[in-house]
Order: structure tokens, then sequence, then C-alpha cells
């Protein structure tokens, strides 16, 4: 059997490379490409090292640890203790993940007619080429899915608590800060919020849902239809693609947020209804408005 060290070594400092690039994203240490790649050379130097020297204790857990040190210093150099140790954590966290999605890949697609193939090329040929394929593909994923849960988080910390309360009913949902929501009352400036069908469904059964978004309509296409009730009202605003629209709003007892520490009420605001889902994954219902939070500072 023929071993090529220099294509073992190249795999190996491409994987380095990787997994140092996932590093970075997740801890946002910007770095110099040419330190991720003196790093990667570094840490691949135990594949020649255990060829050359077998005799060294390349498998000793004091190495190991020695070579991560110098790997993370190499890459990222050396502010304060914990923001080293931060990134060394990081470091073995993305090598554990993609290690066992590698192997989770490896166990769910051997069989017998694997070990039969193993058998007739060699096992060695199989790993390389395994790895090869599967390692960038778990790299995309694993960068994706660390990605989007860094865009969820950072939303996350504008998702307030809501408490609306309305014909003698109190209803708990979930509100995101939206920034850009300008929407108020022209005729009164009180500050307009949205919530979605999903919080609506506490005050209306489904028949009374459909009878309002009706009248909505009938009143959109200009047919002589009154809105339900008078406990609703016509507020006009302005699309994003500067047309002139209109949106159904009540006006409820109150309306509470909740923060971390505290939480602030207020009684000058109105609810406007959007049809449908705010968003498809339902991770809030409600779109807050900026002066709501004003007195809070």
């Amino acid at each position: 059997m023929v071993i090529y060290v220099e294509v073992i070594w190249l795999l190996n400092f491409m994987i380095d490379w990787m997994i140092l690039l996932l590093t970075q994203s997740v801890t946002t240490r910007i770095s110099k490409w040419y330190k991720l790649i003196l790093a990667s050379l570094f840490g691949s130097l135990v594949v020649p090292i255990s060829f050359l020297l077998p005799a060294y204790p390349i498998d000793s857990w004091i190495i190991k640890i020695t070579h991560s040190f110098i790997i993370i210093w190499i890459a990222f150099g050396f502010q304060n203790v914990a923001i080293f140790l931060r990134v060394l954590c990081t470091f073995y966290f993305m090598t554990f993940s993609i290690g066992g999605g590698l192997f989770a890949i490896h166990f769910l697609l051997i069989s017998e007619q694997n070990f039969i193939l193993a058998d007739s090329i060699g096992a060695t040929h199989i790993h390389g080429i395994f790895v090869i394929i599967c390692f960038p593909i778990i790299f995309l994923f694993t960068k994706h899915r660390m990605d989007k849960h860094k865009m969820q988080q950072f939303h996350q910390e504008f998702h307030y608590k809501v408490v609306l309360y309305w014909e003698k009913k109190e209803v708990e949902t979930i509100g995101y800060l939206d920034s850009g929501n300008h929407l108020v009352d022209p005729f009164t400036q009180t500050p307009v919020i949205i919530v979605d069908e999903t919080v609506l469904i506490n005050w209306f059964n489904d028949q009374k849902l459909a009878q309002l978004k009706q009248s909505f309509q009938n009143i959109l296409l200009g047919k002589d239809d009154e809105l339900t009730t008078d406990l609703f009202r016509l507020i006009p605003y302005q699309g994003v693609n500067g047309d002139q629209d209109f949106m159904i709003a009540f006006k409820p007892e109150y309306v509470r947020i909740h923060m971390k520490d505290r939480h602030v009420t207020n009684k000058k605001v109105l609810v406007g209804i959007q049809f449908g889902n705010l968003v498809s994954d339902n991770s809030y219902h409600c779109l807050l408005h900026p002066k709501l939070f004003q007195q809070t500072g």
C-alpha cells in the first residue's frame, strides 16, 4: 500500500484552515488571512512529524493541548486569558462538531455493501475520499447554521413579552421591536402596533374573523359596507412602494411590555390588524412601536 504523505498533509492543512475560519466567524475575532494560513500550517505539521519521528509522543494529551494553544496564539494572538480561552473553546467545539458530523454521515452510509467495497479497494482510500467529499459539505452546513443562529440571537434581543387587554380579556404574545415602524394615527398621532391572526383568534372565532376580513375587503374595493362594529377604525398609511393604503385597528384598554427588570404600560396606543402571519416561523406575532419605549429611556 502506497501512502502519499503530501496528500495527507495537504488534507490536514485544509481541514485546520476551515476550522479556524469557522472559529473566526463564530467568535467574530477578525484575523489576518496569513495568520490563519500560518496557524493551519503549524497545525498540519503533525503529519510529517508522525512519519519522520515515529517515536515522538504526538498522541500525548499534553502535546495535543499545547499544540492547540500555539495554533490559536498564531491565528488570533493573545489579549487576555478570558478571550483566549473563549476562542480556544470555540476552536475545540468546531472541531468536535465537524468530527461528529463526519462520523454521523459515515455511520449512516455504512452498510454490508460498503464493507465489501472497502475490502476491494482499501479502507484508507475510502476514508480519504470520504473526508475530501464530506468535510466541505459539513463545513458549509455548520457555517450556515451558526450564521443563522447568530442572526436569531440578534433578533431575539428585540423580542418582548406583550400583554394586550381588550374586550375584558387579557392576551399574551411575543412582540418584536421594529425600529422602522413609525405608523401613527394621522389625526391623533397615536402610535400603532400590529398584530396578526394568531393573536386575533383569542377574541374572535373563525366565523367572526372571516366576516371582519370580508368587510375590510369590501371597503378597499369601494363597496358600501360597515366595518362590523364601532370597535374598529380605518387608519391610512403609506406603504413601502409609496401607495396609500388602509389598515383596520382597534383601541385596547392597555398594552403592557415586559422587559428584563421592568415593564411599561401604555394606554394611548392603537392595535393594527395584519390578516395572516407576520413571520413564517411564528417567532413573534406583534410589531411594536419604538415610541412605546420612550418612557423607559
